[in-house]
């Protein structure tokens, strides 16, 4: 059908002006997807996906190691004292995987140890030879040495591959006690060794009394200084928890005061200097009163033997 002109110029069907505007919208779509695959200079397309993917497995691993840290956390936190029997028993493993090759307790030695305490703090040690020895609890091993009743302190250490080394300080053995009828050792605070047998420390000075055994450091301390006195003492008697009396093996007695007895001991070191009186025998020195001294001879009193004091 012939074009219809209309003012003289020629108008185009409608059909032709669509046929062109066909290539021209292929054009357009072509030139935006060069625009988005060359958004990145030097990049081919579909670059940016790749990347992402290769960052996701890193995130997505430390996510997973802060729940599972998390996660340990709360169960130590509810569990209490199953964590601590957990961690034990990996302790445990651990020190059984190092006793396999040759980390196996061989040897106990005990250091500063005297005969008399070496049974009793033997006793004490709850191990055996040839358990595993790096992890072993050596706060519990000291706690334990120090529960013996010889022990003052006690230092444990390690010496690999197999020696346990025990390290002591014992308690001094300051006196025999002997209070209703029972003896006890006592250190030199006054308290009593439970494992000490009394008979088997015949050498040591002896205190008889009640409350004797809190006030034995003081007046054995005076007594030490005073060396050719203490060797002729039979025993230092409490009288009323308040003094003292010095029991003499002749069967002599030396009273002292409850106060100031170092003053009064100096008194008698004067008398036994001027007149002897230790070589010559009294029956009793009473030094009670700070302004007297009085001697009682053996004529005028025979002595007899302290019968209260009776020492087995």
């Amino acid at each position: 059908m012939p074009a219809v002109v209309r003012g003289g110029r020629r108008q185009a069907s409608p059909t032709g002006a669509k046929a062109e505007a066909k290539p021209a919208a292929r054009g357009n779509g072509k030139a935006r997807a060069n625009e988005r695959s060359g958004s990145r200079k030097g990049m081919a397309p579909g670059k940016s996906s790749v990347i992402g993917a290769v960052h996701m497995p890193n995130e997505l691993t430390a996510w997973l190691a802060v729940l599972v840290i998390a996660g340990l956390l709360s169960v130590v936190l509810m569990t209490g004292h199953r964590a601590e029997a957990l961690g034990a028993s990996v302790s445990g493993f651990i020190d059984g995987r190092l006793a396999s090759i040759g980390l196996k307790l061989q040897k106990v030695q005990l250091v500063n140890v005297s005969p008399e305490a070496s049974p009793d703090v033997r006793k004490a040690l709850k191990f055996s030879k040839d358990q595993p020895f790096a992890l072993m609890d050596l706060n519990a091993v000291q706690k334990d040495v120090e529960n013996v009743g010889w022990v003052k302190s006690a230092t444990i250490r390690r010496q690999f591959p197999g020696v346990l080394i025990i390290d002591v300080v014992e308690r001094p053995r300051l006196a025999v006690w002997q209070n209703a009828g029972r003896f006890a050792v006592i250190d030199d605070q006054g308290q009593t060794i439970p494992e000490a047998n009394y008979a088997r420390f015949s050498d040591l000075p002896f205190v008889v009394g009640e409350g004797a055994n809190e006030a034995a450091p003081e007046i054995i301390e005076l007594m030490r200084q005073r060396p050719a006195l203490l060797q002729k003492t039979y025993a230092l008697q409490r009288v009323d928890t308040r003094r003292w009396n010095i029991l003499l093996k002749n069967g002599g007695i030396i009273k002292l005061p409850a106060l100031n007895q170092d003053q009064a001991l100096a008194r008698l070191d004067a008398l036994i200097a001027q007149q002897r009186v230790l070589d010559q025998g009294f029956a009793s020195i009473d030094l009670l009163d700070p302004d007297s001294l009085v001697v009682v001879p053996l004529d005028a009193h025979p002595a007899s033997p302290p019968t209260p004091v009776i020492r087995q």
